[in-house]
């Protein structure tokens, strides 16, 4: 009787979450139908889509191109395992990409109506898998995840991560019972998407021996068989490209910056002060930039720090909150390129904690702000005149610095300070960390592997 009135709070302080959590939802829907509605008129999607409103669906068509014609690890570099271009050439029209991806993009619709009915498949997959862990806000977190900034983006882009996102929510979520048919969607996702290669830390903390082994070795057969498939993409191929392009010092500022997830490109930026785009006189960048640095350092500290702990008591890993904390310091890692749509992997992840404690408000209120699809433009950095693939007239374009290209870094930051608190506090509970584990790191046990039907469980929720 005691506990009642405490429950009853608990639950009210619940009620109000989800209210919140539709706001956001409505807050999120509302804004995406506006970019739609300027998109209509203006006959371009706004900032923060991507800028070069020609270029629409060509992370699609350029590697369907490539798919269709020799030379894509010598000539075009590519950095990913050729599954994604047999993906590609089993979904397309060989016929249409003779000269051109471009060509290939007015010629050959298959490939965007698989993205689209991928698209599609992922809001269902997402959906349940919210629903059969009993998360009260399953429709509004399926909205952020689905239908926000980053997954649009993804798709105005036509980017491979759809099919890579599918198999990473199979992997992740609470819809297959068969441990190995997830450690084959795992293998499938990192074949995608090579840097996934972070979501099986968690396991390795859990010191999930077996079900690591068996991971490996679907990778290593999938990357075999689709490597004899297509006759390239060599493992000395993808690394040799991997070298070079992390070996290229880009000078894109304004485009690595653009959609950015961690703090680097605009500290480069604030650095160089190349023209038209210094933020500030030069010794008030140096201070900025510093004091970014600094910050983060020491959330770099903080998730070592995590780490170690995690070694010592392994059987106190929460892998999905865990898995979220290695996969927000992966994102904050990135230096070049607008790797914003990454974020869906770590958003999936993190919708999956309840709507409790301050931490965990404010980490999910966070993700929330960043499913928002708009943005305020500070100063205008690229003016353009191009033919609009949406509406296939001629467009005149302006583009530029703006709020969230600074806001972003900083809200995943708080993210990251939320997942290392709340990573800690798993770690350091009383009795969490109990399970005897053998002396031997190298301890094997099929029992996180075999044939053996599983729930949500699972995946440890320490809630």
């Amino acid at each position: 009787m005691a506990g009642e009135p405490e429950n009853i709070a608990r639950d009210g302080a619940r009620r109000n979450g989800v209210g919140f959590e539709w706001v956001f939802a409505g807050a999120i829907l509302m804004l995406g139908a506006l970019a739609l509605g300027r998109a209509a008129i203006d006959g371009f999607l706004p900032q923060p889509f991507y800028f070069h409103v020609d270029n629409t669906g060509m992370d699609l068509y350029s590697i369907a191109f490539w798919a269709n014609n020799p030379g894509a690890y010598t000539r075009w570099k590519s950095i990913y395992p050729p599954l994604s271009f047999l993906f590609m050439r089993l979904i397309s029209v060989h016929e249409c990409y003779s000269t051109s991806p471009i060509i290939g993009r007015s010629c050959d619709w298959r490939p965007l109506a698989a993205l689209i009915t991928l698209f599609t498949v992922n809001i269902w997959l997402v959906f349940f898998s919210f629903k059969k862990m009993n998360i009260k806000a399953s429709m509004p977190r399926t909205v952020a995840v689905c239908v926000g900034l980053p997954m649009l983006y993804t798709l105005e882009r036509g980017n491979l991560l759809l099919p890579c996102f599918t198999c990473f929510v199979l992997a992740f979520g609470d819809l297959l019972r068969w441990r190995v048919s997830r450690w084959l969607a795992m293998a499938l996702a990192i074949n995608f998407k090579p840097y996934l290669a972070f979501s099986v830390l968690a396991f390795l903390g859990r010191r999930a021996w077996g079900g690591l082994l068996v991971c490996a070795v679907l990778f290593s057969a999938i990357y075999g068989f689709t490597y004899l498939k297509e006759g390239m993409g060599s493992p000395v191929e993808v690394i040799s490209d991997e070298l070079q392009y992390a070996g290229l010092r880009s000078v894109r500022f304004f485009s690595d910056v653009y959609f950015a997830t961690s703090y680097w490109p605009l500290i480069r930026l604030l650095r160089a002060s190349p023209p038209g785009l210094a933020l500030a006189p030069h010794v008030v960048a140096e201070a900025i930039s510093l004091g970014l640095e600094i910050l983060i350092r020491l959330y770099q500290v903080g998730f070592f720090a995590c780490c170690a702990v995690a070694i010592l008591r392994p059987a106190a890993i929460d892998v999905r909150r865990f898995g979220a904390m290695v996969a927000c310091i992966s994102l904050m890692a990135f230096t070049t390129g607008s790797a914003g749509y990454v974020e869906i992997f770590l958003f999936f992840l993190l919708f999956y904690e309840p709507w409790r404690g301050t931490t965990r408000i404010v980490m999910l209120t966070s993700a929330y702000l960043l499913c928002l699809p708009f943005d305020w433009m500070l100063l205008p950095v690229v003016h353009d005149h191009a033919v609009s693939y949406l509406s296939g007239r001629m467009v005149t374009t302006t583009f530029g610095l703006s709020v969230g290209q600074v806001v972003r870094p900083g809200v995943l930051m708080i993210i990251q300070f939320c997942l290392i608190a709340i990573n800690f506090q798993d770690l350091l509970r009383p009795g969490a960390g109990s399970r005897d584990y053998p002396p031997n790191p190298f301890w094997f046990s099929t029992s996180s592997w075999v044939g053996k039907p599983i729930d949500g469980a699972d995946y440890r929720r320490v809630l």
